[in-house]
Order: C-alpha cells, then structure tokens, then sequence
C-alpha cells in the first residue's frame, strides 16, 4: 500500500515538472529586471490613446482572475499530450527569454494613478498589486502573454463539444486585456506586444527543433527524480 501510494504521488508529481521549471523561469524573467534597472532608466509611453482610456478599477478583479486561466493552461497541458506540451512550454520559454531582454533594454513603466486614502475594496486591492509590484517590466504585458497563449493551447485542446469552452477562453482574454489598461498595469501597447511575442514564440517553436530539444531535456530531469 505505501508503495502504491508513492507511485500514486510520482504519477501526479512527476507530469508537473516541466510546468514547474516553465513557470519558474517566468517567475526569474520578471523579478529580476525589478532590481537590475534603475527607475532613471524608465521610459514612459503614455500616447493619447491610453489617456483617453478611463480607470475602472473594478476590473481588477478581473486581472486577478487570470491568474486561475493560467494555472488551468499549465495544468491541461501538463497532463496532455507530450508533443503540444513541448511545442507550448519551448515557445513559452523562448518567448519570456525575449521578454528578458527588452526589459533590461528597453523598460517601458506605467504611471500609476494617485488612489485616494478613504477608498472602496477596489482601490484597495489595486493599492496592494501596485505595492508589491513595479511599474517597470510593462512591455511587453506577460498578464496579455500569458492570457493569449492560454486561449491558443484551448483552441487547439478543446475540440468537439468542448469547444465552447475555447471560445470562452477567449471570451475572458479580450476582458483581461481591457482589464489590464483600465486599473493602468498596462499601456496599449503593451498588450498588443504581450499577444505578439506569444505568436512569435509559438510560429518560432512551430518551426524549429526546440520542442524536441525542451522534450529531450525534460526526459532526462524527469528519469532521475522518478
């Protein structure tokens, strides 16, 4: 029974690992440049379109809703077939290793609205993401990156009469890259770069021998820790 139960865990633990190593390297790709870039070096796009955008900040319930999409990404495509599993994770690397560089070479940072002290649970909890965030890091948008790059995996997932569920997927992306520019986490342009980079990544790794390289690599942690 205890070696059953141990298999049970491997059998569950082990198909996470290469989502845990994706999703680790995104966690260094965004906190590094925090510290690495100084705010004199911060370059500011604010355009006529983004002033005319209003702040809403209700919609942040929306930004933080996005992270369950995400989890919902990492886990299908943990558990489903190896090939689009690669193909997605090696395009999700890639493109964060882009995402890398234009941070440290070009930081584009918001400019946060002054909230009022005597606010509602809205302000509050936008209070709270821009105190524990940066405003640097803004371009291009890995919330609309990873959002866009969820609603891919589901069209391609989701198939038969399931298929609603992909275009609902889509659905909520659109809201969440409305929702990113309205409680001002993101310029426009940052959305429409987090959408290119994930395109460029995915067209890239389509293309190329890196699914097979990532499937390889992944393979090979995953044979010694089982």
């Amino acid at each position: 029974m205890d070696k059953l139960t141990r298999k049970q865990i491997k059998g569950l633990l082990v198909p996470l690992i290469p989502s845990l190593i994706t999703f680790g390297f995104n966690c260094f790709v965004y906190i590094i440049p925090k510290f690495i870039v100084s705010p004199e070096k911060y370059i500011f796009l604010d355009m006529e379109i983004d002033r005319q955008i209003p702040f809403i900040p209700q919609f942040v319930i929306i930004y933080y809703l996005s992270f369950l999409q995400w989890l919902n990404y990492y886990l299908q495509a943990s558990f489903g077939p190896s090939e689009r599993r690669n193909r997605y994770f090696s395009a999700d690397m890639l493109a964060k290793a882009i995402c890398f560089v234009v941070f440290l070479a070009w930081p584009v940072a918001m400019r946060w609205p002054d909230l009022p002290e005597d606010s509602n649970i809205w302000i509050k909890i936008l209070s709270f993401t821009y105190g524990v965030d940066a405003p640097n890091r803004a371009f291009p948008s890995l919330h609309c990156f990873y959002s866009w790059i969820s609603f891919r995996y589901s069209i391609e997932a989701e198939t038969g009469g399931r298929r609603w569920i992909a275009w609902l997927q889509g659905i909520f992306s659109f809201t969440l890259f409305a929702a990113t520019t309205l409680v001002k986490q993101h310029y426009f342009i940052d959305v429409l770069g987090g959408i290119a980079v994930a395109e460029l990544a995915l067209q890239i790794t389509s293309r190329t021998g890196l699914p097979e390289v990532f499937g390889k690599v992944m393979k090979r942690i995953e044979s010694k820790l089982s």
